[in-house]
């Protein structure tokens, strides 16, 4: 949806796929679509256009034989049941995936996390990434912090209209503002801020869903290779 988020994740998975040779990359059929609805602000006005023709789409994927689907939105995913329900293959759920490694990252320190999500104004009002205990505040200090959602959504819109460098500096600032919170973790909940986040991904309290999307996809691929007879893995 994203044409260049969905270019960075593709050159995450290649670079996380640690191969020496072409012939051992993960195959994959890349669709690209970006002419579907903007997702948030469909979900901000009760529309449900988006999820349509996400799943025309996925449902071409399916015909040509793909085993599992990922989609590196991490707005979309508020549809996320409604695909699961509509598909015949798995879908592999960026936000579920990203937060079983966070809570695998902090051990039995995951139910006192402290995280802050920044994203699209659909996934920070709805909570895309909220956690389950009190101790999480990341939709409730966006909504009583209208600035820092202010922030998030031009740095959104400059990168989907190409203004990386100006982006880029204010992604840093706005992750600046965001420690002043003192969360332990802050999540990159928009494949666009995933694309320019640069240095910041090596930060211990940054959490990138489009590279923790990456590795399930390989882990996916990895495992199902493994139960296909050697002729049918070296075609897929």
């Amino acid at each position: 949806m994203g044409s260049f988020a969905t270019a960075k994740f593709l050159e995450i998975l290649a670079r996380k796929s640690r191969v020496e040779r072409d012939q051992d990359h993960i195959p994959f059929i890349c669709l690209s679509v970006p002419n579907i609805p903007d997702r948030s602000q469909a979900i901000l006005v009760g529309s449900d256009a988006p999820l349509r023709q996400i799943l025309e789409r996925a449902y071409w994927l399916e015909k040509v034989g793909c085993g599992a689907i990922a989609i590196p939105c991490n707005t979309a995913h508020l549809w996320a049941t409604e695909i699961k329900k509509a598909l015949s293959v798995k879908l592999i759920d960026m936000v579920e995936i990203t937060r079983q490694a966070i809570e695998d990252s902090r051990g039995s320190e995951a139910r006192n996390l402290r995280s802050i999500s920044i994203g699209t104004s659909a996934s920070m009002h709805n909570g895309l990434y909220a956690g389950q205990t009190e101790s999480d505040f990341g939709k409730e200090c966006y909504r009583s912090n209208p600035k820092l959602q202010k922030d998030t959504i031009k740095i959104i819109s400059d990168v989907k209209s190409g203004n990386m460098a100006n982006a880029q500096d204010n992604l840093t600032r706005l992750v600046q503002a965001v420690r002043s919170f003192e969360p332990d973790k802050i999540i990159l909940g928009c494949s666009e801020l995933s694309a320019i986040c640069g240095d910041l991904a090596y930060d211990n309290d940054i959490v990138d869903p489009i590279d923790i999307l990456a590795d399930a996809c390989i882990d996916w691929w990895v495992a199902e290779s493994q139960s296909l007879p050697d002729t049918l893995a070296s075609r897929s």
